[in-house]
C-alpha cells in the first residue's frame, strides 16, 4: 500500500490495513463466553479542515477510466481517493497512483472485500465515506449533493434517473433484476428505495452500525437492506447519472450468467438482510464521572469505577455481536441521552445501534426498547445491562429458548436484581406497551427486591416469567470478587478488556477482597476525561432520564 501525506493511512503489509479482515472469521471460539469476538475500532481521528470526504474506488483492470475518474474525484471534493487494488494486470495502480489516489493492495477477490478494506483505511480519519466504481459509470460531478445530503441524513444513496442514464450503461437484466431488489427491500422493511447504486455516501458513524462483511457482490444489497432495517439512520436518496462504462467489460452486467449469478446473491440478501430475528438490547450509559456505576464508584474511585466500565462494554459489545452474527440476532443499545450515543457506540464497537430513550428511567428504557424490537417485526426481545462482561452465550440461547413457551423471562442477579429481562413478541398486539408501561409503574427496580417485585408485577399483567439460572452483575465494589473469579475460570479469550482491568488494579482489587478499606485518591477519585465525540453522532433529541442499566 502507498503512503499519502494528506490523509492518515498509513502503509502496511499487502493485505491492505491491519484490521483491514473482510469478514469475521468464525473458525475460533463461538458465543459470548470463550469469544475473542472483533476487536473494537480505535476511537477516530479527528477530521482535520479539507479533510472530510474520502472516496472507495474498488478496481480490477480499469486502466481506461481510472485516472480521469480520479481527476474528477479530487476536483468534486474527494480529498483522499483510496483505489482498492485486487490483481489488475493493465498498470491500474499505477494510473490511479499519477492522479493523485491512495492504493491499497487487496489481494483478496471481491467486491465487497476491496470495499471493506477502502472503508477500513478511509474511516480512521474522515466523517464522510463515498463509494463508486472504477470504470468510470458515476459520474463523480454528483459527488457533492450526495455529501450534501449528509447534512440530514446518515445514509445517502444514489439514484440513476431516466433522464440521465446514456444509451446502453444499463441492459435489460441489470435493469430487471434492481428493480426486483429494490421492491423486496421495500416491501420487507417498510421503506422507500428505488435503486442500488454503486454510488453512495455514509457517515463514519453509520457505516459502524451496519457492520458490513459480504466479500462479494451482495455488498450494496447488504448495506442498503441493513440501513433500512436500522430505523435510527436516516436514508436520503438523490438523482445521479449513469454511463457505459470507460472501456473493458462489466465483471456483472458484461455477460448474462455473470448477472444471473449476480443476481442471486442480491436476491438472497435481500431476503436474508430483512428476515426477522430475535433482539438483544443492551441498556449502557456513557462512562462520566458520576453518572455510570456510581455505587461501584463510592468503594473504588471514580476512574477505577468508569475503567471497569468501559472495559464491560467493549467486552459485552464484542461477543454480543459475535453471537449475533452466529445465531442472526438484532443488536440494539439504550441510552439516557441523544449525547450519549457517540461514546456508547465507540465503546460497544461495530454492529451497535445505540439510540436514546424516549421514555424515563430504567423501566422506560426496557420498555422502549421492547416496543422498538416489536416494530421491528422481531418474535422476542431479550434486554441485558453492560455490566456482564463474561455473560454466557447459553444464557442468551436459554432465553430465547424460554420465550417459546413463556411471554417473559427474568434472570435472577444473587443480590436480588436481574441481570436480563425478555419478552415474546407477536405481530399486532398493541396491548404490550401499556402492560409494560403498568408493570414497570408497580414494580420496585432499585435493591435487593427488585427482582421479586419485578416478578409480581409482571405476573399481575398476564406476563408470567420463566427464570433461567442466576448470574452476577457488578454493581458494587462487593462484586469484585466474583468478576475476578468468573474471569479466572472461563475459556481463554473471554472478557480481554476486563480481563486487563483486573490486571492492572489487581492492589485494589486485592484490597477490596480482603475487605480492607479502599482510602486516598481511589476513593475520592480523579479527574476522568469525557471521551463523548459528537461529530458524526446518529441520534434523535430526547430527554435525560436517571438510570438504564439493569441492576438492584
Amino acid at each position: 500500500m502507498t503512503a499519502d501525506s494528506r490523509c492518515g493511512v498509513r502503509a502496511v503489509a499487502d493485505h491492505g490495513l491491519s484490521g483491514s479482515t473482510g469478514p469475521t472469521d468464525l473458525s475460533g471460539p463461538t458465543g459470548l463466553s470463550g469469544s475473542t469476538g472483533p476487536t473494537p475500532a480505535p476511537e477516530p481521528a479527528p477530521a482535520r479542515p479539507g479533510h472530510e470526504v474520502a472516496t472507495v474506488v474498488p478496481v480490477l483492470d480499469e486502466a481506461v477510466a481510472i485516472g480521469d475518474l480520479v481527476t474528477e474525484l479530487r476536483a468534486a471534493g474527494s480529498c483522499c481517493v483510496l483505489v482498492v487494488d485486487s490483481g489488475s494486470r493493465d498498470g491500474t495502480p499505477d494510473l490511479a497512483r499519477a492522479a493523485g489516489a491512495i492504493v491499497i493492495d487487496e489481494p483478496r477477490r471481491g467486491y465487497g472485500r476491496a470495499c471493506l478494506t477502502g472503508a477500513d483505511a478511509a474511516c480512521r480519519e474522515h466523517p464522510v465515506i463515498a463509494f463508486l466504481d472504477g470504470d468510470g459509470s458515476c459520474d463523480p460531478a454528483d459527488l457533492p449533493a450526495l455529501v450534501a445530503a449528509l447534512e440530514s441524513a446518515d445514509v445517502a444513496l444514489g439514484r440513476r434517473v431516466r433522464e440521465r442514464l446514456e444509451p446502453g450503461a444499463l441492459p435489460w437484466h441489470a435493469r430487471a433484476g434492481n428493480a426486483l431488489v429494490a421492491a423486496i427491500l421495500r416491501r420487507r422493511t417498510g421503506r422507500a428505495v428505488h435503486d442500488l447504486s454503486p454510488f453512495k455516501a455514509l457517515r463514519r458513524s453509520a457505516l459502524g452500525v451496519l457492520d458490513l462483511d459480504d466479500p462479494g457482490f451482495g455488498w450494496t444489497v447488504q448495506l442498503v437492506a441493513r440501513a433500512l432495517g436500522a430505523t435510527s439512520l436516516r436514508i436520503s436518496e438523490r438523482p445521479i447519472g449513469f454511463r457505459t462504462r470507460r472501456g473493458g467489460t462489466s465483471k456483472v452486467s458484461g455477460s448474462l450468467r455473470a448477472s444471473i449469478a449476480a443476481g442471486r446473491r442480491m436476491l438472497r440478501n435481500a431476503v436474508v438482510e430483512t428476515r426477522p430475528r430475535p433482539v438483544v438490547a443492551l441498556m449502557a450509559k456513557a462512562p462520566r464521572a458520576g453518572h455510570a456505576k456510581t455505587r461501584l464508584a463510592a468503594g473504588i474511585g471514580q476512574t477505577a469505577a468508569l475503567d471497569l466500565w468501559t472495559a464491560c462494554l467493549r467486552d459485552l459489545g464484542s461477543s454480543v455481536r459475535r453471537a449475533a452474527r452466529q445465531d442472526a440476532l438484532g443488536t440494539i443499545a439504550f441510552v439516557p441521552a441523544a449525547d450519549e450515543v457517540a461514546p456508547v457506540a465507540r465503546s460497544l464497537g461495530p454492529g451497535w445501534e445505540v439510540i436514546p430513550q424516549e421514555r424515563t428511567g430504567l423501566g422506560g428504557a426496557i420498555t422502549d426498547a421492547t416496543l422498538e424490537a416489536q416494530r421491528r417485526r422481531a418474535p422476542a426481545v431479550v434486554v441485558i445491562s453492560g455490566d456482564n462482561p463474561t455473560l454466557p452465550a447459553a444464557l442468551l440461547s436459554d432465553a430465547l429458548a424460554a420465550l417459546q413457551d413463556a411471554p417473559a423471562v427474568l434472570g435472577p442477579c444473587p443480590d436480588g436484581g436481574y441481570y436480563l429481562i425478555g419478552f415474546r413478541l407477536e405481530s399486532g398486539a398493541s396491548a404490550l406497551g401499556s402492560q409494560l408501561d403498568r408493570a414497570f409503574e408497580a414494580a420496585r427496580l432499585g435493591g435487593s427486591g427488585a427482582f421479586d417485585s419485578t416478578h409480581r408485577a409482571l405476573t399481575a399483567e398476564g406476563l408470567a416469567p420463566a427464570i433461567l439460572r442466576p448470574w452476577a452483575d457488578i454493581d458494587t465494589a462487593d462484586d469484585l470478587a466474583a468478576l475476578a473469579a468468573s474471569v479466572r475460570t472461563a475459556p481463554q479469550g473471554t472478557a480481554p478488556a476486563t480481563r486487563a482491568w483486573l490486571e492492572r488494579y489487581a492492589d485494589l482489587v486485592a484490597q477490596v477482597v480482603r475487605g480492607d478499606a479502599v482510602r486516598g485518591d481511589a476513593v475520592r477519585g480523579d479527574a476522568v476525561r469525557d471521551d463523548a465525540v459528537r461529530d458524526d453522532a446518529v441520534a434523535r433529541p430526547t430527554a435525560s432520564v436517571s438510570a438504564t442499566t439493569i441492576e438492584g
